[in-house]
């Protein structure tokens, strides 16, 4: 009776072998099978880049520059923008200038003594202020 319960365990484990080693086999093909198709697929790529690279396009409608009233106008907007800020640049420098005299003036020596009264009794007090501090 062992043998007969022993047969078709024996059978089905050889059969059970078989299908795990052609289940190895066509896994390692179908590996194979995509890593080459993936380069070959890459390669073709590569080809239609390079070609696609390599073509001069032409173009189906040339643009052509405007030679007319636009550029003369264009021009002339431009000289006037150059002109105004020619001019705010030298508004700028006067309102510069400007403030450095009026500083120079808020800080003249000068100018303060002359605002002082000149009288002989004025200059008398402040001889006597100095003495006394």
């Amino acid at each position: 009776m062992e043998l007969e319960d022993s047969s078709p365990v024996n059978e089905c484990e050889n059969l059970m072998n078989v299908v795990v080693e052609s289940r190895k086999r066509f896994g390692k093909m179908c590996v194979e099978y995509e890593q080459k198709t993936s380069l070959m697929e890459n390669k073709i790529l590569n080809y239609h880049i390079e070609t696609f690279a390599s073509k001069k396009f032409k173009p189906k409608n040339y643009v052509t520059t405007p030679v007319s009233d636009d550029s003369k106008e264009i021009e002339d907007f431009s000289l006037e923008l150059i002109e105004i800020s020619k001019r705010f640049e030298d508004v700028r420098k006067k309102v510069k200038d400007t403030q450095e005299v009026v500083l120079q003036l808020k800080n003249d020596i000068v100018k303060k003594r002359l605002r002082e009264p000149l009288s002989v009794d004025a200059i008398l007090a402040k001889v006597k202020v100095k003495k006394v501090s």
